[in-house]
């Protein structure tokens, strides 16, 4: 609605969504390129947030809210479809030395996802080694069906494993606490 404020639960939903267009994912696609982080990155991304929402809110005040009643990457890329508005965004970055929005976008994805790593990856993890050891102690299955249902396991661990570089995982180690309180601004 035109005036009104962005709200946590849009602005990350924007910013998600937005990160699948500067990306070239289609909504259900499973897989978003990674950069590699580095603590710069991580630091300029940490430090451009509030830049970049206040951006959002103004252009939302602007604009309004063009892609309405859209997903949300349809709903950005019709933002982003506005040239002041793209130049604004880029702006916003620019200042926290990120070479556009888009760029932006590739090190919040990257980042969002090795954080998801850091913060959950041996928890998922420790599960499936747990659901293993059940399957494996299951009577009512086969030695073959065991065996299947093992294999599927662990294909799923390398999986995650998978999701982000494990250097961007360390990079953004450190930065735990401060992209906990970043994401949760997001939500």
């Amino acid at each position: 609605m035109a005036g009104s404020k962005v709200s946590r639960r849009e602005f990350g939903a924007l910013v998600v969504g937005a990160a699948l267009v500067a990306a070239g994912v289609a909504p259900g696609d499973a897989q978003v390129g990674q950069v590699p982080l580095t603590a710069a990155s991580i630091e300029a991304l940490i430090a451009s947030y509030p830049d970049v929402k206040a951006t959002a809110a103004g252009l939302q005040k602007k604009y309004g809210n063009p892609g309405a009643g859209q997903d949300t990457a349809s709903a950005w890329g019709a933002w982003m479809a506005v040239g002041a508005a793209q130049g604004a965004l880029d702006a916003s970055v620019q200042a926290h030395g990120f070479d556009s929005f888009s760029s932006w976008l590739q090190v919040l994805t990257s980042v969002a996802t090795a954080y998801g790593v850091a913060k959950s990856g041996s928890q998922i993890n420790a599960g499936m080694a747990d659901a293993i050891k059940q399957i494996q102690n299951n009577s009512s299955l086969s030695d073959a069906q065991k065996q299947m249902m093992i294999q599927q396991m662990q294909a799923s661990m390398g999986t995650v494993a998978a999701m982000a570089p494990p250097d961007n995982v360390a990079a953004v180690t450190p930065y735990l606490n401060q992209l906990a309180a970043l994401f949760q601004q997001v939500n």
